[in-house]
């Protein structure tokens, strides 16, 4: 009998666990702010995950005339990219800062290493790199240095690409 008890309170945990986590997930689909940026891409193949669009993005890495922190930027740092709006709705690239703006759309990044070329330039790392293709879209998306317009959620410090549509230039 105590056996059965444990049993149906750890069933009762998991189920209450799966809930709050669907429902987690809901919360950010219904209430997050959507933007559109542009990308460009390439077309590589995981094995066990499939097709995806490998994202890069101009602000991928950037130098000092993009920064407007207040110190130097540092390997590790977490960092905001922000963006104005441009034309026809999609928003453009404008700045990297140390500090979260207040009324922009932004998304977080961490700055992963710098390296100097002309001159010093950092590469940031954010979770807007990838988008898995599904199997029915494959041929629009099959060629590599393929424009696209990336629709992203964004909540607080949370950002995902909704969606990757091919842009129209």
């Amino acid at each position: 009998m105590q056996n059965k008890k444990k049993l149906l309170l750890l069933s009762i945990i998991q189920f209450v666990l799966l809930i709050a986590l669907l429902g987690n997930i809901m919360y950010f689909k219904q209430s997050a702010d959507t933007f559109s940026i542009e990308s460009k891409s390439v077309d590589p193949v995981e094995p066990l995950l499939g097709h995806y669009a490998a994202l890069s993005y101009e602000f991928d890495t950037i130098t000092m005339k993009d920064w407007k922190g207040g110190s130097k930027p540092k390997e590790g740092e977490k960092v905001y990219v922000v963006f104005q709006k441009g034309s026809s709705d999609i928003y453009l690239f404008d700045y990297v800062t140390d500090q979260r703006p207040k009324h922009s759309k932004y998304i977080t990044a961490t700055i992963q290493y710098s390296y100097f070329e002309e001159e010093e330039e950092f590469v940031l790392k954010h979770n807007l790199s990838r988008f898995y293709i599904p199997e029915s879209r494959m041929d629009e998306y099959n060629q590599g240095g393929t424009e696209y317009i990336v629709t992203v959620q964004q909540k607080g410090e949370r950002s995902v690409v909704k969606d990757v549509d091919i842009s129209n230039n």
